[in-house]
């Protein structure tokens, strides 16, 4: 799966952002996740132990994988009438983010359509669910504005 740099300037914000501890090895892992995706998602399984929640090292590969599945909704490689709803946004997101503009106001309906859709391919992937939501809410979030921790637009 090729990762346009636009691509991996979410995945760097959200790592950054949500999973400051794997910003060392980001780098390292979108070489690896551009090699074999498949391989670099699917050999990743949250390891923490039972009530410490998800080990911060497994996360990288599925913020890859959710921003190049959002990549791939926009360049419609990805086809559906659940895709249909979001892809515009979606494209003025990115059109927006490629112009060094600052994100717009995102309604909430929007925002849910494309975690659901990004938590469905997470899933399929082989992310347990609460992984994938997780991941989900913090890369729509900065696709379609920036709205990590530091706020719209950062």
């Amino acid at each position: 799966m090729a990762l346009s740099p636009v691509d991996v300037e979410v995945a760097r914000a959200v790592v950054a952002a949500w999973y400051p501890a794997e910003s060392e090895v980001f780098d390292d892992t979108v070489e690896d996740f551009m090699d074999d995706p498949s391989r670099t998602v699917r050999g990743v399984r949250p390891s923490a132990p039972v009530g410490m929640g998800i080990e911060l090292a497994t996360m990288t590969p599925y913020v890859l994988s959710a921003v190049g599945f959002l990549g791939g909704v926009v360049a419609e490689k990805v086809v559906g009438n659940a895709y249909d709803a979001i892809r515009e946004r979606l494209r003025r997101a990115r059109a927006r983010r490629e112009a060094g503009e600052p994100g717009e106001p995102v309604d909430a309906a929007t925002s849910g359509q494309a975690v659901v859709v990004v938590v469905v391919h997470l899933v399929e992937q082989g992310a347990d669910e609460q992984a994938a939501r997780e991941v989900a809410g913090h890369v729509v979030s900065e696709w379609l504005g920036g709205s990590g921790p530091a706020g719209p637009g950062r």
